[in-house]
């Protein structure tokens, strides 16, 4: 609890375009994934939403094979709005990420995507 408390306070400053943050994001992605994924999805709950899920995708590009992992976390809300936009820059597949995901959630993750809509 500890750990997230100090992610959500120290990551949001760490993540801005500062090149050097990609190392260290890098390696704390081989050492935690969980805890990455957590920390992105506190970041993007913040108001600054548009902008800190852009700097998430633009990370993912920057971390090999961790945006799928990341648009199937159980935070259905920010994998959505993560996945929607990394589909709209073509670094995801919409339809077969959109059927895997209704099919293997289903109704937590559609709510999710009516939320996105009604935004």
């Amino acid at each position: 609890m500890l750990l997230d408390e100090l992610l959500s306070i120290l990551f949001p400053m760490f993540l801005g375009n500062n090149a050097n943050s990609i190392p260290m994001v890098k390696k704390l992605w081989e050492t935690n994934k969980a805890m990455v994924i957590r920390a992105f999805c506190e970041l993007c709950r913040h108001e600054q939403r548009i902008i800190n899920l852009s700097r998430v995708l633009d990370l993912t590009q920057e971390i090999k094979d961790s945006l799928i992992e990341i648009v199937y976390c159980e935070d259905y809300d920010f994998a959505v709005n993560l996945g929607i936009l990394a589909g709209k820059r073509d670094f995801l597949h919409y339809d077969q990420w959109l059927k895997e995901r209704i099919r293997g959630v289903g109704t937590p993750f559609i709510k999710s995507l009516v939320h996105y809509v009604n935004e």
